[in-house]
């Protein structure tokens, strides 16, 4: 029975130390984030596009710890936003950049917003600049419960403002430009007014100028460069200053548009050299200038004629004028040039001029086609001289052509009488000829005791007859007889010419009237003569 009630009261005892322990009571972990706003580089320039870059950071308050998870999630801002508040600028600043998101700023961390923005001219000085930032956090953290913890959230939407300062200095614009453009394989002027935009003097400025294509270049052709610069002494606010430099493009570069950089480095009041933001300008290149040379005409164009001519017709074929063209024609061991350039002045795209050249083609030269080189010179637009490649024509070099031609034969000689031949020549020259006189050459069995003829002057085209008195031998056949003509003439200049022998067929005709004696009668009768003259003489 004492047993029993022991056990009982054990029951009792562990029953009552059970319900005397405590449940276990909620707890809380709350604060929030705080942050602040800062601008990395606050320093700008009027008249330019920049970037304005907003640091948020985060140095969160604890009001009551717990866990560190807990504390980490209440002092951290999430899904945060920042906004510039454009319409509450009181400066010429406009913004180009909306609502930028940065994600979550934990504790002790940062984020950085970046808004793209211009400003106008703006006056130095120090601005406000009102932003919006937007965010949300965990409030307050209960942890503890059977369901796990509960989160209270809240939204945050404040007004901030960080500074920015517009700065007392030069600053620099390309505000002008001339016609710039250059021909492709020629050089040409870059020429533009730069101005001081900034509120303070340049001095000792130097403006360096680079190219961005390899084919782009400053200075000669015979020199080129990548770069070059300029000097500036002093430039005042708002003072412009006009720059030029030569500038040039290789033949084999497009047409198109090319960017020109400019940096200018300058001392600023303190003596400190600065140097600008990069500027550009540029330069146009046109095509090549091209010419062809077209419509090619020859005049005596022959072997051995000391003036013959080709006349021709220049054109550009380009997209510029071309300004004092004259155009050559090339070194050639076929001809030799008595007048070889024709100048024609300037010459506009498309349009074509006359030219004309006169050369002297020697005796020995060859009848043919032959290529000949024809040069164009001009000058460009800084009065320096170019010259183009060759422009290559081919021009057929004819035959020679005698002077003089015989156009016509008339003669009754016949064996063993004398008579008269008759020949006309025409003379086949561009100038009349003076003091012409015609020499017959004949061989055995015809022989001439008359053998010049004067024909005095002769116009071109003109012909005339001279006239011969020639023998046959009486063995002599009925048949023609090779001979020939010379004719001796002085030219315009007072040069005495001679032509080679000009053929002449002098054909005999058979004897007319009575019967023909035989040589042996002629003979008997020549002896008889003989005989009779000698007894005269002996009587006497």
């Amino acid at each position: 029975m004492l047993r029993n009630k022991s056990a009982i009261l054990l029951c009792v005892l562990v029953v009552t130390s059970i319900a005397a322990v405590p449940v276990s009571a909620e707890s809380s972990v709350y604060g929030n984030p705080e942050l602040s706003l800062s601008v990395s580089d606050n320093t700008y320039r009027s008249s330019e596009a920049a970037t304005l870059s907003v640091v948020a950071s985060n140095n969160g308050r604890l009001e009551q710890g717990g866990p560190a998870q807990y504390e980490q999630e209440v002092q951290t801002a999430q899904s945060v936003e920042m906004e510039i508040l454009e319409e509450q600028i009181d400066a010429p600043i406009d913004v180009k950049t909306g609502t930028v998101t940065a994600g979550s700023i934990p504790d002790s961390g940062t984020a950085r917003f970046d808004f793209n923005i211009e400003l106008g001219n703006a006056e130095p000085g120090t601005y406000e600049i009102p932003v919006e930032v937007q965010y949300k956090y965990v409030r307050m953290v209960t942890y503890g419960s059977v369901d796990g913890p509960e989160y209270t959230w809240r939204t945050v939407t404040r007004e901030k403002s960080v500074t920015v300062e517009v700065e007392d200095r030069p600053q620099f614009e390309v505000v002008s430009e001339g016609n710039n453009s250059v021909f492709a394989g020629d050089t040409g002027q870059l020429s533009f007014a730069l101005e001081n935009t900034g509120t303070r003097t340049a001095t000792s400025s130097s403006v360096q100028l680079t190219t961005q294509s390899p084919t782009i270049f400053f200075g000669t052709m015979q020199n080129p460069q990548s770069s070059t610069s300029l000097y500036v002494p002093t430039l005042e606010p708002g003072e412009r200053t006009n720059l030029s430099v030569q500038v040039g493009a290789a033949a084999e570069t497009q047409a198109g548009e090319y960017p020109v950089n400019l940096d200018v480095s300058y001392q600023n009041q303190n003596g400190v050299t600065e140097t600008s933001d990069t500027l550009t300008t540029g330069i146009a290149v046109n095509p090549e200038r091209s010419f062809e040379i077209r419509d090619i005409e020859t005049e005596r164009f022959r072997v051995d004629e000391g003036e013959a001519k080709i006349n021709a017709q220049v054109v550009n074929t380009g997209s510029g004028t071309a300004n004092n063209l004259a155009v050559q024609i090339g070194d050639t061991a076929l001809v030799t040039p008595t007048n070889g350039e024709s100048a024609i002045g300037d010459l506009a795209p498309g349009e074509s001029k006359p030219v004309s050249f006169t050369v002297s083609i020697p005796a020995g030269a060859e009848p043919g086609t032959n290529t000949f080189p024809f040069v164009v010179e001009y000058e460009n637009q800084d009065g320096d001289v170019r010259t183009t490649s060759p422009i290559r024509k081919s021009i057929a070099i004819e035959p020679e052509q005698d002077s003089f031609t015989v156009v016509g034969v008339n003669t009754s000689v016949s064996p063993g009488a004398t008579d008269t031949v008759d020949v006309t020549v025409q003379y086949n020259g561009e100038e009349p000829v003076s003091a012409t006189n015609a020499k017959l050459f004949v061989s055995d069995p015809i022989s001439t005791s008359d053998d010049g003829a004067y024909l005095g002057e002769m116009q071109p085209g003109e012909t005339k007859t001279a006239t011969f008195t020639v023998s046959a031998g009486s063995g002599a056949v009925v048949k023609a007889y090779d001979a020939s003509v010379e004719v001796r003439y002085d030219e315009a200049d007072g040069d005495t010419r001679y032509t080679d022998g000009l053929p002449v067929g002098i054909a005999l005709s058979p004897s007319s009237g009575g019967l023909p004696v035989p040589m042996s009668v002629l003979g008997v009768v020549a002896l008889l003569g003989i005989g009779a003259i000698a007894v005269i003489y002996r009587r006497r």
